[in-house]
């Protein structure tokens, strides 16, 4: 029986009271908890999200020979409920107090003592037979004999019911689904909660909780340095380079051990010599190494006795020819042998992935399907996402500068690209570029360690912090604010900062975040980064403090809807502080008042002045002196989706410009204009007068482009202003000796942001004129329905039109011309 209940529930057991988990098998019972929901009778979820399926030890063993049975058949059973504490018992009561649907808490049901479950059947695609009533129907139709139903219903529900009953289960006469261990009175009922909802905990960094503040600012959390940093050298003969380091660190709970994969670069010839085969990639060696701790401080190299290095295995390497390694442990795979997983690549395109049982033994190099050319070579991020139920894959996409892309992924070995996630702002330019970005969940949302490069700055590497509510759509917490600080000149971090792929790990109360610190800027091989901890209070990462300390803040939350947990917050208070916190309605009248809090703490349960929930939704208002305020729980977000920016040129009293003109014609000379390759002044000749003459050699085609800022070119800036109006046309005259292609005109936010619009001016011998126009007003879509196309950018055509830098003039592919004659560019401002 015991092997039956592993194999079908791979079950996980409460000691003290015998109640064990049916869900996470693939051959185990479907599990749909309704009360995680507000689909069920009472509107409103009872139990957190990340609550599971628990039942007796017998009783789960009693059910396993149902599913036992019902699998022989293609079938399988959907648990809609199990165990459920007392407190949600009197809850329910008190919404419907009707024995026939709800039990008399005073007694004590037969779901309180973790003997009963709610069912229904599934066929072998997961789709539910037809039943006489959905569940939580308390009609007379819901009756376990109810005669008036089809045969089709009369034959499923028998079939659930004599399965049910043939292995010790008695049917309740008010409700088809339910069904009662026959020796359910062997048990007490119980009161054990569920615990809080970690996944539902709002943290107030997500710009969706709060809605508005008062002398209040968004404050990012303080990272404490380990004294120890560096928790290790490279000490080791193969440690030749830890360029990057590239920390992947998980805490085992079955091992009860810190383990850690880390990169190293074989960066001279005679260390790549003692390779066992030498290999290079990039033409240097590498190795992923392995050390584990019991602490997360004091690490051991163990002497593995995989792979050669000078004629000897006693070494901690686990792999190979292996290049920008993640890697993590996959809780959710079926699988024992593909437990673990490693993601790479031996250059852009070139994706791989690995398995392993045990994180040490890796099986053979297999190729990621679904990348594009320029994905690759920076820190691969993996995970399983169980909100997504996917695969997650975020890496760089490497179009002239770094950009973070999304993956997604059903097997682990096909991929879609979801296409640009984040990048620099505006502002940043190519001066400062996202290098990398190891993902993970905390509460309601994802967040992110983003690496910022600074390639204009010393190629120095800055760790910040981003926050994302769907995976997709990403904004840096405090941009060009590091989360964890670089430390002074000379130090062991005083240059880049990498983080950990991986969750933080809480450990004594602490979240612990490991990472790579390197006293050398990002550049050449030979480079050692090495691994070091900082830890941070739980729920830390940022919160509201007051702006001024000296007077009282005020935070309000937006709308949110109470759940059955009662409401916490996390803050930290300091000597003679206080939070108070005031649960308001819609018009901000005052619905109940929470004592007073003068202490810090995490998950800190408000008391209230009345006692109970007087509504669904609420506000809160949180008023602060001298504290910091980081997360509430116990609610959810009743408008999911984050407000929309406003578009600034759809602004109804936006001032329109005078329509103006700005013309370069090229009599003079090129005038800031450049050409790859070569750029050549024409004095006469132009169809205007002057003219250049624009080369490159190669397959490549021919670009002119003008210059970038205002000092330079008349062109660049805010054309809603320099060229006014509410629209404007692009013209230019152009020819070339060999016929064919069109003109292709392409505008840069600054450097970065391009736009493409292929005209309908082919070129020719004879001077032609290429057109192109655009309204100052159209929304994204409308303006690539018009024949604008977004290339490379994640800003909004309103974005690239106030922050015009470069514009480029290129022959489209077909036809492509190795050279052609460009003459008098003109952007005039339109009015309708």
């Amino acid at each position: 029986m015991k092997t039956l209940l592993a194999v079908l529930f791979g079950v996980s057991s409460l000691p003290a009271q015998n109640l064990v988990d049916i869900g996470g098998k693939d051959d185990g019972p479907v599990i749909e908890l309704r009360y995680t929901t507000a689909d069920n009778y009472f509107k409103k979820a009872y139990y957190p999200r990340t609550a599971r399926a628990l039942l007796r030890l017998e009783t789960a063993a009693k059910l396993a020979l149902v599913q036992a049975e019902l699998k022989s058949q293609g079938l399988s059973l959907k648990i809609w409920d199990a165990y459920r504490p007392l407190s949600v018992q009197r809850a329910m009561w008190k919404a419907l107090p009707d024995e026939r649907f709800v039990a008399d808490p005073a007694k004590g049901g037969r779901h309180n003592r973790g003997a009963a479950v709610d069912a229904t059947l599934v066929d072998s695609r997961g789709v539910e037979l037809k039943m006489p009533t959905a569940h939580d129907d308390f009609s007379e139709k819901a009756g376990a004999h109810f005669k008036f139903v089809s045969p089709e219903v009369f034959k499923n529900r028998e079939k659930l019911q004599q399965v049910m009953t043939k292995h010790g289960f008695t049917l309740f006469d008010s409700e088809w689904w339910h069904f009662d261990d026959a020796d359910w009175t062997r048990y007490d009922a119980l009161d054990i909660p569920f615990g809080p909802d970690q996944e539902r905990k709002l943290l107030l960094l997500d710009s969706r909780v709060v809605e508005k503040v008062s002398n209040a600012r968004l404050a990012l959390g303080k990272p404490q340095k380990h004294p120890d940093n560096p928790l290790f050298q490279a000490d080791k003969p193969w440690e030749n380079s830890l360029n990057n380091l590239y920390p992947n660190v998980v805490w085992d709970e079955e091992a009860r051990l810190f383990k850690l994969w880390y990169k190293c670069v074989l960066a001279d010839k005679e260390v790549i010599a003692k390779m066992d085969r030498p290999s290079t990639v990039h033409d240097v060696g590498w190795y992923l190494l392995y050390a584990t701790s019991k602490d997360g401080v004091h690490w051991d190299k163990p002497e593995l006795g995989i792979h050669l290095f000078a004629g000897s295995r006693a070494n901690n390497i686990v792999a190979r020819d292996c290049p920008n390694v993640g890697v993590f442990k996959d809780l959710h795979e079926a699988d024992p042998a593909q437990r673990y997983k490693m993601v790479s690549d031996v250059g852009l395109g070139k994706p791989q992935v690995r398995f392993s049982p045990d994180g040490i033994h890796w099986g053979e190099a297999m190729a990621a399907q679904g990348f594009g050319p320029q994905n690759g070579d920076t820190h691969n991020n993996a995970f399983w996402d169980e909100k997504s139920r996917k695969y997650l894959w975020f890496t760089k996409l490497y179009l002239g500068e770094r950009l973070v892309v999304r993956f997604e992924s059903d097997d682990f070995i096909h991929w879609k690209n979801n296409g640009l996630v984040l990048r620099s702002s505006l502002a940043e330019g190519r001066a400062s570029q996202t290098y990398c970005m190891p993902v993970f969940r905390y509460g309601s949302i994802y967040l992110s360690y983003v690496m910022m490069y600074h390639v204009g700055n010393g190629r120095t590497v800055d760790c910040e912090l981003a926050w994302s509510h769907d995976g997709l759509k990403w904004q840096r917490v405090s941009p060009g604010t590091p989360f964890i600080p670089r430390g002074a000149s000379g130090s062991y971090d005083s240059e880049c900062i990498y983080a950990m792929a991986g969750p933080p790990i809480l450990k004594d109360s602490k979240l612990m975040i490991f990472y790579g610190g390197d006293d050398f800027p990002h550049t050449g091989w030979k480079r050692h980064c090495l691994p070091c901890l900082a830890t941070l209070r739980p729920d830390g990462f940022a919160g509201y403090t007051p702006a001024d300390s000296g007077l009282p803040a005020q935070v309000q939350t937006t709308q949110l809807r109470l759940t059955a947990d009662p409401v916490s917050i996390s803050a930290d208070v300091n000597p003679g502080g206080s939070l108070r916190v005031s649960a308001i309605d819609e018009q901000e009248s005052v619905l109940d008042v929470a004592e007073v809090i003068s202490t810090s703490g995490t998950d800190m349960r408000l008391k209230w002045k009345k006692g109970q929930k007087t509504a669904t939704t609420v506000r809160f208002r949180i008023e602060m002196e001298n504290a910091t305020l980081y997360a509430i729980n116990g609610c959810d977000l009743v408008h999911e989706e984050p407000k929309q920016a406003d578009n600034p040129l759809k602004k109804v009293a936006r001032e329109i410009h005078p329509a103006a003109m700005r013309t370069l014609s090229f009599d003079a000379d090129t005038r800031g204009w450049k050409g790859v390759d070569k750029i050549e002044h024409h004095s006469t000749g132009g169809a205007k007068g002057g003219y250049i003459h624009i080369s490159r050699k190669g397959r490549a085609l021919p670009i002119a482009l003008s210059p970038s800022t205002a000092k330079e070119s008349p062109l660049a800036g805010d054309w809603t202003k320099i060229i006014g109006g509410d629209g404007a046309e692009i013209t230019c005259q152009v020819r070339a000796v060999k016929t064919g292609g069109r003109v292709m005109v392409e505008l840069f936010a600054n450097d970065v942001a391009q736009w493409q619009f292929e005209t309908q001016a082919a070129f020719d011998e004879r001077w032609s004129q290429a057109e192109a126009k655009l309204r100052y007003d159209w929304s994204d879509d409308e303006a690539m329905a018009a024949g604008w196309k977004r290339t490379t950018s994640s800003f909004s055509w309103a974005e690239t039109i106030q922050h015009i830098g470069k514009v480029v003039i290129v022959p489209s592919a077909r036809g492509a011309q190795e050279s052609f004659d460009l003459d008098e560019l003109s952007v005039r401002g339109v009015t309708r």
